[in-house]
């Protein structure tokens, strides 16, 4: 009769643990980025009640206890956010943030913002980790030569992935100042009227960007020739920056087109001068790619110069590869750092270090990245911004375990109660 104590109490205890947990598990149905808790139970040991020698082992246990809760690594459902820093993973992988202290911490929770220093932090204000693309310098605000402001140096279209011991915390600053990018080409298509009488001009315009970032203008004025050859046409051309009558520079030259339209020499180029800066103006590449003179012919006249203007921040989104992606009133975009997203070996064997973290153990390994065939370090799931990954609590199935486990532990107190009544009455009989 003992023995039914020892597995009732022992059932209380481990039915009590089932509670507890799938409690827990109920409260933290709405916590982002929450991964559910199983309880795993074992028997405890059991003592034989005969010698050996029987056909069966003859054995009695003595009731059960909580060997391990498991982690539920499920999706759980992704929701929209406003926040354009919030993040959701797709697939396996845990976000790193580092505490004060440096510590590591592990999470699925991408409800992330900026703090006071730019830097990206959780709730908690552990800092996101990933890889700088260290494209980030520091120049005199143009606007205000008494401050200081972040300037990028050099635009890039994605970072990669250092090793997972480099990451380093994350940081976005509030106001970057994005240079001048000067003119160094020019590119110019059009169809020169065949029926203008000589004398008579066709003008086509370009806008470029001088090495200091002003906006000028490129005007090419094709003049029709006096002297037309006998199979063809013959044009003149001048071109000048900005203003005609008194330009800042200019070129000149001639150009003449065969009979069916087309440049009898190619390519046509000429470099022009523009406040400091060379660039190159192509008319035509082949004979039918750039400037033609054909009869009828419905071409569209149009014009190409690289260069852009300053800009200043807009602000920050971050694509599905993880790369922070700044964009600039000018119209460009640059990759300034890239979120990592660490892999275990057992993600089971990492401990909950609270407010939603894990940290890694000897039992789950080391923090690794996944790689690709050439060795180079890849994401392994899908980073989603403006979402987060909603809790994986099935509240449903939640409700029913905690149902399971009450019956469990009042039928276990039962046990106890009715091994109590027995020894009792057996008392009784020896009195």
């Amino acid at each position: 009769m003992n023995h039914s104590f020892y597995n009732g109490i022992a059932g209380i205890k481990t039915h009590q643990s089932g509670i507890d947990i799938w409690g827990n598990n109920i409260a933290n149905v709405n916590t982002v980025g929450y991964k559910a808790n199983t309880p795993e139970f074992s028997s405890i040991f059991s003592q034989a009640i005969a010698d050996g020698g029987g056909v069966t082992s003859d054995q009695i246990g003595y009731g059960s206890r909580l060997q391990s809760t498991a982690i539920d690594m499920s999706q759980g459902t992704l929701q929209q956010s406003d926040n354009p820093l919030d993040l959701a993973i797709q697939g396996d992988g845990w976000f790193g943030v580092s505490g004060m202290n440096n510590r590591q911490f592990f999470t699925r929770s991408g409800l992330f913002s900026t703090n006071a220093e730019g830097y990206i932090t959780d709730g908690q204000g552990n800092f996101l980790l990933g890889t700088s693309a260290n494209n980030i310098g520091t120049i005199t605000d143009p606007e205000d030569p008494n401050k200081q402001i972040a300037v990028l140096n050099e635009s890039v279209t994605s970072v990669d992935l250092s090793t997972p011991e480099a990451q380093g915390r994350l940081q976005l600053p509030a106001r970057m100042y994005y240079p001048p990018e000067p003119s160094t080409v020019a590119e110019f298509k059009a169809n020169l009227p065949v029926d203008y009488l000589p004398g008579q001009r066709y003008n086509v315009r370009a806008g470029l960007i001088a090495p200091d970032g002003s906006k000028h203008t490129l005007t090419i004025t094709f003049t029709k020739s006096t002297q037309q050859p006998t199979l063809g046409s013959a044009w003149e051309y001048r071109a000048f920056i900005d203003d005609e009558d008194a330009p800042s520079a200019e070129v000149t030259g001639a150009l003449e087109f065969d009979e069916h339209g087309g440049l009898r020499t190619v390519p046509a180029t000429f470099s022009i001068d523009n406040h400091g800066g060379s660039v190159e103006v192509t008319l035509g590449r082949s004979a039918y790619d750039g400037l033609v003179s054909i009869a009828g012919a419905d071409i569209a006249t149009s014009s190409y110069a690289d260069g852009f203007p300053e800009g200043y921040l807009n602000g920050y989104r971050i694509d599905q590869e993880a790369n922070i992606v700044a964009s600039f009133n000018n119209g460009r975009l640059s990759a300034i750092g890239k979120v990592a997203v660490f892999h275990f070996q057992n993600d089971q064997g990492l401990e909950k270090a609270g407010s939603n973290i894990y940290m890694s153990t000897p039992n789950s390994g080391s923090p690794t990245f996944f790689t690709d065939d050439d060795g180079n370090p890849v994401l392994g799931a899908q980073v989603i911004n403006n979402a987060v990954e909603n809790s994986n609590v099935d509240l449903t199935a939640a409700l029913t375990e905690l149902i399971v486990m009450q019956k469990a532990f009042d039928a276990n107190a039962k046990s106890i109660t009715t091994s109590d009544q027995m020894i009792q009455k057996a008392i009784n009989m020896k009195k």
